[in-house]
């Protein structure tokens, strides 16, 4: 298999076989008075060949058991994420740029319909794969596959500027900017660095420094201590993550497994600095992983849930003898606890293993949640940090869950 097409398919939120079991239970349809307070979350269709398909996004009112298919949802761009800020709600077009190539903004009204805010229209092929809202007039959308970011208007959905970083691409591989978050007025943006395979070349972890005032580039930071490389998952919106004292992470995604030697792991930048801390690192190819003895590749999705605790999704390739030749169709991902402050991964036994890209993780109300498609559902499950339980699925879909998040 092609690295470039691989790449594509594993940057693509949800690349799977899509669960074709019949809906037992009806969807559950909320009363139209009730006030909005619940979760969205979206599912993927594949085509057969694995890289293609359709997405969909719909409103829930709450983890409550159910069975949803996607006859209530909207369409979203195939292997994008989900991004909400506030009551906006952002969905980006086609990663691979399959359909119309614009940004639209919604919002959910009391019957949970979508309503669309506005338009904005973004260059075609651009791999939008972020948005960050600073305020109601500033926003951002990186753009994977020209080496830019454009800064517009969240409120009027007008571009307003547009950041190049192009100048920080390596001689041999082109710049990409993945996940980006916002801190102390300045807007730190995950740079992964392309060769012609779409891999890593340099074993090293690098961030573009923006300041959001001026939308002026400030600084280009990296680790070449550590050896990790591409900070960011780029479909991944908290890939990159700030902790109660304010310290960032970043989830460095290395070469998805697939190039000997660059290995994945996690950065920190503490606060009040803009350079990677020197004493830091989750080195994944040096960690053993609790309950996992094949060790870790990268880590597929995370989600920080406060008190030092990570919940994430760790792909070991050796789960499945189709890992390596069938990457985004094994099922090798297993839900873990990452300890940020003791540098320990441990996986949660009773839950099951999925594919690599049904990875959703997010913590609500308490519990954490899992997104999985596995051998013998496809759907949400639930993890109680304070008891160390898990029930599920509580919530099961037709297709993928690739991605939740309150509203």
């Amino acid at each position: 298999m092609k690295l470039k097409s691989l790449f594509l398919a594993l940057c693509s939120a949800a690349l799977l076989t899509a669960c074709d079991k019949s809906n037992d239970t009806p969807t559950p349809t909320p009363p139209a008075s009730a006030d909005f307070d619940g979760l969205l979350f979206a599912t993927s269709v594949t085509n057969p060949e694995g890289a293609s398909g359709s997405c969909y996004l719909q409103a829930v009112p709450n983890l409550n058991t159910a069975t949803y298919d996607n006859s209530n949802a909207i369409p979203t761009g195939f292997g994008t994420p989900i991004i909400v800020n506030g009551k906006n709600v952002y969905v980006l077009p086609d990663y691979m740029g399959q359909n119309k190539a614009v940004l639209t903004r919604y919002k959910v009204n009391k019957d949970r319909k979508f309503i669309p805010q506005g338009e904005l229209t973004l260059p075609g092929g651009a791999g939008a794969c972020n948005v960050v809202q600073v305020s109601n007039t500033k926003a951002y959308v990186a753009f994977q596959n020209l080496g830019k970011v454009m800064v517009f208007n969240p409120t009027t959905m007008t571009k307003t500027g547009e950041i190049d970083l192009n100048s920080l691409a390596h001689p041999d591989t082109r710049v990409a900017p993945a996940t980006m978050l916002e801190r102390d007025g300045l807007l730190y943006v995950g740079l992964s660095q392309f060769d012609a395979q779409w891999m890593p070349n340099h074993k090293m972890a690098e961030l573009a420094l923006i300041d959001t005032k001026t939308d002026k580039f400030v600084k280009h930071i990296k680790d070449e201590k550590h050896e990790l490389s591409f900070a960011t998952r780029p479909i991944d919106p908290y890939s990159m993550f700030m902790d109660e004292a304010g310290d960032i992470y970043v989830n460095c995604i290395g070469s998805f497994g697939l190039k000997p030697g660059f290995k994945g792991g996690i950065l920190r930048i503490r606060k009040g600095q803009t350079d990677f801390d020197p004493d830091y690192v989750i080195d994944l190819s040096a960690t053993t992983v609790e309950g996992l003895p094949t060790g870790a590749d990268f880590l597929s999705a995370v989600y920080y849930g406060g008190n030092g605790k990570l919940y994430a999704y760790v792909n070991s390739y050796k789960l499945d003898p189709a890992g390596m030749s069938n990457p985004y169709g094994a099922k090798s991902s297993a839900p873990a606890i990452i300890d940020l402050k003791a540098r320990t991964i441990r996986r949660i036994m009773d839950l099951p293993i999925s594919n690599p890209h049904a990875v959703a993780v997010y913590a609500y109300k308490g519990k954490v949640i899992f997104g999985s498609a596995n051998e013998k559902a496809s759907g949400f499950y639930v993890y109680d940090p304070a008891t160390g339980k898990s029930a599920g699925p509580v919530i099961t879909v037709k297709g993928n869950p690739y991605a939740i998040v309150k509203y």
